[in-house]
């Protein structure tokens, strides 16, 4: 009894929004289309994510050793190709920076190159390590240099706090 007044009710409701012009019954096209038309637009949407961790000690049962790695940060990279074409991107350079001193925390990259598909999703994640952990208390953000065609851009993350276990 309940769902048929509740459904009674709806289409009631959606009488009076249509009979009142409170809506327009083309909204729902003109909105896809905006839509469709922002994603042609544009190449490739990108969305940049990441992890940083710090471990001074070893894991539980692992001797400690000398040069191991320390500092961890992964990237992710969502790419997403909007196009019903072949698209390159070339990820030049990633950088982890603190947040208010901009400085560069010690991680090395080498320059990647990501082929989509048409219409192609792809996540791609970056692992990044150093031997000295992260300089600072800050938190910090991943900075992506990439290109597709002939034209370079930049894109950042969120700032995130690093994990810190001792």
């Amino acid at each position: 009894m309940k769902s048929l007044f509740l459904l009674v009710s709806l289409l009631s409701f959606d009488s009076r929004i249509n009979c009142c012009h409170y809506l327009p019954t083309h909204v729902d096209h003109q909105l896809s289309s905006q839509l469709q038309s922002k994603a042609v637009n544009k190449k490739v949407m990108i969305k940049v994510s990441l992890l940083s961790q710090e471990n001074k000690l070893p894991p539980l049962g692992v001797p400690p050793q000398p040069n191991r790695d320390i500092g961890f940060a992964t990237v992710f990279i969502t790419l997403e190709n909007p196009q019903e074409k072949n698209q390159t991107v070339k990820i030049e350079k990633v950088e982890i920076r603190n947040v208010t001193d901009k400085k560069l925390q010690p991680f090395q990259f080498k320059p990647k190159s990501v082929e989509l598909k048409p219409l192609e999703n792809s996540v791609v994640d970056i692992h990044l390590t150093n031997k000295t952990g992260y300089v600072g208390k800050d938190k910090v953000k991943a900075i992506i240099t990439y290109k597709i065609g002939n034209q370079t851009s930049v894109i950042e993350s969120q700032p995130v706090t690093v994990d810190k276990s001792l």
